[in-house]
């Protein structure tokens, strides 16, 4: 069975479907970022040809990981250093990307990961419009989507007024999507689905939840 890295604030529901198909691995709040992103994994973590790229000062470090070569730190742009993804053989990244990590797109929003859902090989959901126009000419079928139902959460767990990303709010394994919440509260749910069916992914949510980001998950 795989790991799965993920915010310790997951609610008991998503932990129980996902301890299906995963070893969860709850990652603690973290005091070297604001408290939205504390425990998430795509600030500290990046996943890239399979291999795990680790910010030095993540709470959990495996051996077999990469150790990336800067701190992770609370003001922008220094938070945003493992922020990257990858879809097909294309990484994409940003200026501030660590050094470790060698980006074949680079895109002007710093927080690339959570405003990116990797779909397939080639194609995504994105809440930014630049990383959609930017993608879309690199021949990746990029849906942009503007969600605004989308929450953050406080160290206690309580809802955050910062509004969160569809990147973070989902998790991508095999063929299915796994939204953290209730697709009801998506503004462009059909458009949603018309994606994935497309892409022949399975949709799985939970009914009557808000949608929460947890910044994804790291899988290994």
């Amino acid at each position: 069975m795989q790991n799965l890295i993920i915010d310790s604030r997951i609610r008991e529901i998503e932990y129980k479907y996902l301890s299906q198909f995963f070893n969860i691995i709850k990652l603690p709040l973290s005091n070297d970022v604001y408290e939205e992103i504390s425990g998430h994994s795509d600030i500290f973590y990046t996943k890239i040809n399979d291999k795990v790229i680790v910010a030095p000062n993540a709470k959990i470090k495996e051996k077999q990981f990469i150790l990336g070569q800067e701190k992770v730190e609370k003001e922008y742009p220094k938070d945003v250093l493992y922020n990257a993804c990858q879809i097909g053989n294309k990484i994409i990244g940003s200026k501030y990307t660590d050094k470790s990590i060698t980006p074949d797109i680079l895109v002007k929003q710093g927080y690339v990961k959570c405003s990116v859902a990797v779909t397939g090989e080639h194609s995504c959901i994105t809440s930014d419009k630049g990383i959609e126009t930017l993608l879309s000419q690199n021949k990746i079928d990029a849906l942009y989507v503007e969600e605004d139902n989308i929450k953050l959460l406080k160290k206690d767990g309580s809802i955050s007024n910062m509004k969160g990303f569809i990147g973070g709010a989902t998790l991508i394994f095999d063929n299915k999507f796994v939204l953290f919440g209730d697709s009801d509260h998506l503004t462009n749910k059909e458009k949603i689905l018309k994606h994935l069916n497309n892409h022949s992914l399975e949709l799985i949510d939970f009914e009557g939840l808000n949608i929460y980001d947890y910044g994804g998950g790291i899988i290994f």
